[in-house]
C-alpha cells in the first residue's frame, strides 16, 4: 500500500459570513468587492507572509503556511484591515470573514491538503465571530511567547466529525497580551465551571476574618458612593430568552421524541437560571412559532433579546444534540455546545454537561448585552448594566484592575439599590475568588467584604445552589471542614450531580482523614466534567489512598489541560508535586526528577521541602499532608 505524503503547517480557513445572503442582495455587488478585498488586501498579506492558497470555495480560501506565527499574523492583519475598510459601510451589506487557525500534520494530495488538521482549522472558522479568528490549543502555545494578541480561552468545544474535543481559544484583535500572573479566567455564569478559591497566607480563622469585618465593611461602604443613575426598570427586557422546539432528522420517530425531551429539559434549565436570564412562556413561544418563521419575527412576538434552538443528529452511541444562541436582528450564531443523549432515556446523558453548556450560552448572550450597552453614557447605566459590566470586565481584565473595575462599578450598583440580588451575589463572587491571591496585600479584607455579600445575598434566596457553594469555600478557607460539609450535603441532596456540590464533598472527606469516602464523589465529578482542578482533586485523592499509579496518570490529565501560567499558582501547580511524589514512590525517579524540573522552571527558588511548605496554600488539597512531602524527598527534594 503506497505511503502517504505528509508534512506539518499551519492551515488557516477563511470564509465569508452570509455570503449566500449578501449575494441574493446584489450579486454582483457582492463578487465585485469580494474581488476587491482579496486584491488588495487578502492575497497581498498571503504573499507578504509565505503562505500559499491551496484552493478557493466561492466564498472562502483554504491557506497553508510553513509558519505558525505567519499564518496568525497574517490573519491578525486580514482582519484588522478589513476592519477598517468596513468602515462606514452599512452592517447588512459589508462583507465579513471568519477565520479559524489549526497547526497539525496534513496529507498532501498534489496542489490539495486533507486530514484532521484541515478539518479542525474548519471547524475553527466556524466557531469564530464576524470579523473574529478562532485557534486551537497548539496554535495558541506555539506563538504565546512570540506575537503580542491576547488569547481568549473559550475552552473544550465538542465539534462536527472530530472525535476529541478540540480546545479554542479566541484572538482578540484590539488587545495586546497581558502580563502573566496568577490566571483568571471568566467562566460563564453557571455553576459548572466553578471558579476554585484558596488563601494565601494560610487558614483565615474565624477570629482573623471578624477582626477585619470591621475594617473591610468600612472600605466596603467607602465604595457605596450614590451616583446619578437611571433606576432599573422592571420592564427591562435585557437578557430574555425563548426556547424554540429542537429539531430532528425528518422521519426518525426516535430522534423527535429526543427533541421533545430536549426542549423541555433546556427550558426548566434556563427558567431556573433566574439570576442571569428571563424565559419566555412556553405557551406564548410555541404560538409564535407557529405563526411566524423567521427567528427575528419569532422573538418580536414574544419580545425577547435571544433565541435558544438546538438541532438533535445521530452520533455513533445514540443520538446528540447541537445547542446554539442566536441574536435574532442579525441571526448570528452567538456561540454553539454539543450535548450527548442517553438512547435509552433520551434525556442528556450527563445534565451537567447540558448546565455547563447553557452557562456557556447565556455567558456570550451577557457579552452581547454588555457590547450594545457599551455606548450608553456613564451617568445612563443603570443596575443591570452596572452588574452585567462588572462580571464581564473582571473577566476581561487582569488582577487588581478587573477587581477595581468590577467593584466601582458593583458599589454603583449597591448604592441604587443595595439589596439587588445579582450585585451581592457578584460581589460575594468578585472578592472570594483565589485571583484576589494574585495581588492583594489584605486577603482577609477582601474575604471579609465577600462574606458580608454572601451572607446577604443568602438571606435573599436560602436555596441559591451558587450562593451555598461558595459559602462552603469560605467554611473551608476558615478551617470549618464538618459545618461546609453540612452545606456541601444540602446542596448534593438538592442536585445530586452539581459540581460544586461533588467537589466541595470530595475536598471537605479528604481534608478530614477520609479520602476513601472521598473517592466516589471525585470519580463522578470528573465523569461529569474533566476541569483540570477536579481532576487535580482526584490525583490528590489517589495520593492519599497510596494509589500512586492512578495517582500520576490523573496529574497528568489535570496538566494536559492546565494553562502553562497555572504551574506558578499555589492554588493549581501543587497537581506536579502530586505528579513527582507519586512516580517517585512507585519508583519512577526519572520521571519524578522531571516533573520537579518543570515544576522548579516554573516557581524558581521553591526548591526545598521547606520552601515548598512555605509556598503551598494550607487549603490545597495535599497541604500538611506529611506523605506527600515524604514522596518528594524520594524524588531527591532536600529538606
Amino acid at each position: 500500500m503506497p505511503r502517504d505524503h505528509r508534512r506539518l503547517a499551519a492551515i488557516v480557513s477563511l470564509d465569508v459570513v452570509g455570503y449566500s445572503r449578501l449575494m441574493g442582495v446584489d450579486d454582483s455587488g457582492t463578487l465585485a468587492a469580494l474581488k476587491a478585498h482579496r486584491r488588495e488586501l487578502i492575497d497581498p498579506k498571503i504573499s507578504e507572509h509565505d503562505g500559499r492558497i491551496v484552493k478557493t470555495t466561492g466564498d472562502g480560501l483554504l491557506l497553508e503556511f510553513s509558519s505558525v506565527v505567519d499564518a496568525v499574523r497574517c490573519a491578525v492583519e486580514v482582519q484588522r484591515g478589513m476592519a477598517d475598510r468596513n468602515a462606514g459601510i452599512a452592517a447588512d451589506k459589508r462583507l465579513d470573514f471568519r477565520i479559524g487557525i489549526n497547526v497539525g500534520d496534513i496529507i498532501i494530495d498534489g496542489d490539495d491538503i486533507f486530514g484532521d488538521g484541515v478539518n479542525v482549522a474548519a471547524r475553527l472558522e466556524a466557531l469564530a465571530d464576524p470579523g473574529g479568528i478562532c485557534v486551537s490549543r497548539n496554535v495558541r502555545d506555539q506563538v504565546l511567547d512570540k506575537l503580542s494578541f491576547a488569547f481568549e480561552d473559550l475552552g473544550a468545544q465538542e465539534v462536527k466529525n472530530i472525535a476529541r474535543p478540540v480546545d479554542v481559544y479566541r484572538v482578540s484583535l484590539d488587545a495586546e497580551a497581558p502580563k502573566r500572573g496568577v490566571p483568571r479566567p471568566a467562566p460563564p455564569p453557571t455553576r459548572s465551571t466553578k471558579r476554585v478559591w484558596r488563601p494565601a497566607h494560610g487558614l483565615v480563622a474565624v477570629a482573623l476574618v471578624l477582626a477585619v469585618g470591621i475594617g473591610g465593611w468600612t472600605a466596603y461602604r467607602a465604595f457605596l458612593q450614590p451616583a446619578v443613575v437611571a433606576p432599573y426598570s422592571a420592564q427591562d427586557r435585557r437578557m430574555t430568552f425563548a426556547v424554540l422546539p429542537f429539531t430532528a432528522p425528518a422521519g426518525d420517530e426516535r430522534a423527535a421524541k429526543a427533541a421533545a425531551a430536549m426542549t423541555e429539559t433546556t427550558t426548566a434549565m434556563q427558567e431556573a437560571r433566574r439570576r442571569w436570564a428571563i424565559v419566555a412562556p412556553r405557551a406564548s413561544v410555541a404560538k409564535a412559532v407557529a405563526e411566524h418563521a423567521a427567528t427575528r419575527d419569532i422573538a418580536s412576538a414574544v419580545n425577547v433579546h435571544y433565541l435558544i434552538r438546538g438541532n438533535v443528529s445521530r452520533a455513533a452511541d445514540g443520538y446528540s444534540a447541537e445547542v446554539l444562541v442566536v441574536d435574532p436582528p442579525t441571526d448570528r450564531v452567538l456561540a454553539t455546545r454539543t450535548v450527548a443523549i442517553d438512547d435509552n432515556t433520551l434525556a442528556p446523558k450527563r445534565r451537567g454537561e447540558l448546565d455547563g453548556a447553557l452557562g456557556a450560552l447565556t455567558y456570550e448572550a451577557l457579552r452581547s448585552e454588555v457590547d450594545r450597552a457599551r455606548g450608553k453614557p456613564n451617568d445612563a447605566l443603570d443596575v443591570r448594566d452596572l452588574a452585567f459590566r462588572a462580571y464581564i470586565d473582571w473577566g476581561r481584565l487582569e488582577g487588581k484592575q478587573g477587581y477595581d473595575t468590577a467593584m466601582q462599578l458593583l458599589s454603583r450598583a449597591l448604592a441604587l439599590d443595595p439589596n439587588d440580588a445579582l450585585a451581592l451575589f457578584l460581589t460575594a463572587k468578585v472578592n472570594l475568588c483565589d485571583c484576589v491571591q494574585g495581588w492583594s496585600k489584605n486577603t482577609a479584607e477582601q474575604q471579609a467584604i465577600g462574606a458580608d455579600a454572601l451572607e446577604k445575598s443568602l438571606r435573599r434566596d436560602p436555596n441559591s445552589i451558587s450562593g451555598l457553594g461558595m459559602k462552603v469555600d469560605l467554611l473551608s478557607v476558615r478551617g470549618q471542614y464538618e459545618e461546609a460539609l453540612t452545606v456541601a450535603d444540602a446542596i448534593l441532596r438538592r442536585e445530586p450531580d452539581d459540581l460544586e456540590g461533588l467537589s466541595g464533598k470530595a475536598y471537605l472527606l479528604l481534608r478530614l482523614g477520609r479520602p476513601r469516602e472521598g473517592l466516589p464523589y471525585a470519580e463522578t465529578l470528573v465523569s461529569l466534567n474533566d476541569y483540570p482542578d477536579y481532576v487535580a482533586l482526584l490525583a490528590a485523592i489517589r495520593y492519599a489512598l497510596g494509589d500512586d499509579e492512578g495517582a500520576a496518570k490523573d496529574a497528568q490529565r489535570a496538566l494536559a489541560r492546565m494553562p502553562r501560567d497555572a504551574m506558578s499558582n499555589p492554588a493549581q501547580g501543587t497537581v506536579m508535586l502530586t505528579l513527582a511524589a507519586a512516580e517517585a514512590r512507585r519508583g519512577e525517579l526519572a520521571r519524578a526528577k522531571k516533573a520537579l524540573g518543570e515544576f522548579n522552571a516554573a516557581v524558581p527558588g521553591v526548591d526545598t521541602i521547606t520552601a515548598i511548605k512555605g509556598w503551598v496554600r494550607p487549603t490545597a488539597p495535599l497541604a500538611a499532608y506529611e506523605p506527600l512531602y515524604d514522596g518528594l524527598r524520594t524524588a531527591g527534594v532536600r529538606d
